[in-house]
């Protein structure tokens, strides 16, 4: 049987290593494409700061949650069973069978009595929060394991897997019951007999293209935008030493859901830089450490119809941000401007008790951030202030824009497989998963489908 993977980031590596682990199944023959490069050419600029061996989640803080209800919906959309039979699995997978356990941070145990109290805390100020077990690789020890991981799949023995880098597949075609890859230069793969996408969010607009080409019916169209927000790491001591990570929800006087995203306690500010575009991020290092904590502000915009593209949406407001911020391409905003409408300069931004950890125009994000989007931050923040104290400290800062795409959700005609054709969509692409954990669930869950 020869199958075609396409992309090669954390649910192509979860369905790798399940066939990698099958000694019954070397009948499978397994080309992997992706448009980026090889874990060891791979640099985290340009393009390659999304595409490569290990995907964006290369360059990840390499948060890998325990829980269930956080990082996608396997649990909901396969249920708790299948949940829990791959869980333990994946993460083992990411830590290389515990080889890394001594070079990791944990989060507390969740019948440590303190989370209880942190718990309550957030309840009785209107704050939503999901608990989980945390265990944190690191971005540093994460790139360790994904070269370890390739060089494991390059020399395995039955040679079941080939690698093309620098590989676009930008359209597929049904042919006598196989399926026939389009590369970007107009050549044509010969055929396969099932082909899996795991092209994560980054290759939302493939999977996109195929659902109405083949009119295959999709639900979801939602973007979620809005800043990276950095505070002293002292602040935040008390509740990250505990739980590690807080994922905190939030209704704003407009019903607009805002929530905490990927929290890097003593972490870095950083820049994702796409093909056409440069959004911010964050990033936590097991090795090194800043003064500062910083985590993402989002805010959910949901469409309905006729409006049916929420990326271009999301994408014009994160080009208007880069725009302003010249060749720097992300924007920085002391606290106290930004409520009060302000642009900050060098010389207001000097003034804050704490320093940037990443190098950004100062400018006002009022500017380009709609103004439900705006207000609905304020309103987290001053929330949020009354658990965490020092969270709306008026020399805070705010970077943008950050901004997470969902993939649509095909409907599919069993887990992860479009109707009428060997076709099989996994990881973020699919729009089930939002992490690294899940969307390894999911290319395991796909691997011993196509096996059995």
């Amino acid at each position: 049987m020869r199958i075609a993977l396409i992309g090669s980031g954390t649910s192509a590596i979860g369905f790798i290593e399940r066939i990698y682990k099958k000694s019954n199944v070397d009948n499978i023959k397994i080309d992997v494409f992706e448009q980026g490069e090889d874990p060891f050419t791979r640099k985290p600029v340009g393009k390659g700061s999304i595409y490569g061996f290990g995907g964006a989640g290369t360059f990840s803080d390499g948060k890998l949650s325990i829980s269930p209800d956080i990082g996608g919906e396997i649990a909901k959309y396969l249920g708790i069973e299948v949940y829990q039979k791959y869980v333990e699995d994946a993460l083992k997978l990411w830590t290389l069978d515990g080889k890394i356990e001594d070079r990791v941070e944990k989060s507390a145990q969740l019948d440590d009595p303190r989370i209880s109290k942190i718990a309550d805390r957030f309840f009785q100020n209107n704050l939503s929060v999901i608990l989980s077990e945390f265990v944190h690789i690191g971005t540093d020890n994460l790139q360790k394991v994904i070269k370890e991981l390739y060089k494991k799949y390059i020399e395995d023995s039955s040679k079941r897997f080939s690698f093309h880098f620098k590989k676009a597949v930008v359209d597929l075609e049904k042919s006598n019951g196989k399926i026939v890859l389009v590369f970007d230069n107009g050549e044509h793969s010969e055929p396969y007999d099932k082909v899996v996408i795991a092209t994560g969010r980054g290759g939302s607009k493939f999977v996109d293209s195929l659902l109405k080409k083949w009119n295959i019916s999709f639900t979801g169209t939602k973007v979620d935008l809005g800043v990276r927000y950095e505070v002293s790491h002292r602040v935040t001591k008390e509740i990250t030493d505990v739980l590690y990570e807080f994922k905190v929800k939030f209704l704003s006087r407009s019903d607009d859901e805002v929530r905490t995203f990927c929290v890097n306690p003593q972490g870095f500010v950083s820049k994702e830089i796409g093909n056409d575009f440069i959004t911010v991020n964050g990033h936590s290092y097991v090795n090194k450490k800043s003064e500062n904590t910083n985590f993402a502000i989002l805010v959910t915009h949901s469409f309905t119809k006729p409006f049916d593209d929420p990326t271009t949406y999301g994408l014009s407001v994160i080009k208007l941000a880069n725009k302003l911020a010249g060749d720097k391409g992300i924007i920085i905003q002391r606290y106290k401007d930004f409520v009060i409408g302000r642009r900050s300069t060098d010389s207001r931004i000097s003034k804050s008790y704490i320093i940037p950890t990443l190098d950004a125009t100062p400018g006002d994000l009022n500017l380009v951030l709609p103004r439900r989007t705006a207000t609905a931050i304020e309103e987290f923040i001053e929330a949020l202030n009354n658990v965490i104290p020092g969270i709306n400290n008026p020399g805070n800062f705010l970077y943008g824009v950050e901004a997470k795409f969902y993939s649509l959700k095909p409907n599919f005609d069993k887990p992860f497989k479009l109707p009428d054709t060997e076709v099989y969509v996994v990881g973020d692409a699919s729009g089930y998963t939002r992490g690294i954990m899940q969307a390894t669930m999911s290319g395991m869950y796909v691997a011993d489908e196509i096996i059995n």
